[in-house]
């Protein structure tokens, strides 16, 4: 009997969801070709997987669906391992993940050391929203993700790996003289660049500055705040390790320590408890840098 391929990737990809909707999603299909494609799958198999009755707001596997599903986890892992032996020295390879402000200013430096390792690895870098991103480290669609929140899932094993603290970035004042400290008072709220980087930061943010007031400037992102913030007095809350290169953007901009400083920004490192043989070498080799690289930071903090 030929497997349906498609089916099973839909399965997959409904287990880790527990809907249709996120799973249409994630595979870039509509919702009629998921239903489809598990119907093929189900008969073909001659069993009924997925349980999906009108008016459930989430989907169940059935009994023989959670029998299936380490055996669809192996098939994926199996042909995927089949394509790599087809592109000769793609083993050592790792679809990495990570949300703008990770990607742009934790990570370069690993990802420029692991291009330069040998044996080679070959990346493949995603920038996604962390809820994204949980999903596809669940789905295996990424080998390893680093993400601001922690949230449970199934199968995604979470490891805060890294925590630094935040620093005020601003434009001085003429002739002003900076200290190491800056008291919250001195930073105005309608001169603020907002960045919400956790619901910690945003309970911090909420006792110092009115709530109810809205925001002038809100993203999601450090990295356009240095092409926006050219005036006296403008500032913003950037994790200390993303000062260097915001210097480098934003010349004009000082950087200072804040009085009853907001809770320390942590870092996690998402990948899958079961994860494909063919990426544990890849993965091996970013835990070794990625180590490395926090001993780094850490030396550099003490400085």
């Amino acid at each position: 009997m030929r497997m349906h391929e498609k089916g099973i990737e839909t399965f997959l990809a409904v287990a880790m969801s527990r809907t249709l909707g996120k799973a249409a999603e994630l595979l870039n299909v509509t919702q009629s070709t998921i239903s489809y494609n598990l119907s093929e799958l189900e008969s073909e198999m001659g069993m009924i997987l997925v349980d999906r009755q009108k008016g459930m707001k989430s989907i169940r596997l059935t009994p023989a669906g959670e029998g299936f599903l380490p055996l669809a986890l192996k098939w994926q892992e199996v042909s995927r391992e089949i394509g790599n032996a087809r592109s000769p020295g793609s083993a050592y390879s790792l679809t990495i993940g990570g949300s703008e402000s990770v990607n742009c200013r934790l990570l370069p430096e690993i990802y420029n050391i692991l291009l330069e390792h040998e044996p080679p690895v070959y990346l493949r870098i995603l920038t996604d929203p962390s809820d994204q991103m949980y999903q596809a480290v669940e789905s295996r669609a990424l080998d390893v993700a680093i993400t601001l929140h922690e949230e449970n899932t199934r199968y995604v094993q979470i490891e805060p790996f890294y925590k630094e603290g935040f620093i005020a970035a601003r434009i001085p004042y003429d002739g002003e003289v900076q200290g190491e400290f800056i008291k919250p008072d001195d930073l105005k709220q309608e001169d603020e660049f907002y960045i919400e980087w956790s619901g910690g930061y945003r309970l911090w943010h909420d006792h110092i500055w009115d709530p109810m007031k809205s925001f002038k400037v809100k993203l999601d992102s450090v990295n356009l705040v240095t092409s926006l913030m050219k005036h006296p007095g403008q500032w913003c809350m950037i994790p200390e390790s993303a000062a260097g290169q915001f210097q480098k953007e934003s010349p004009n901009a000082v950087f200072q320590k804040v009085y009853d400083s907001p809770p320390d920004i942590v870092y996690y490192k998402l990948t899958h408890r079961y994860p494909k043989s063919s990426s544990i070498p890849g993965l091996t080799i970013f835990d070794e840098v990625l180590k490395q690289r926090i001993t780094e930071l850490g030396k550099e903090r003490e400085k």
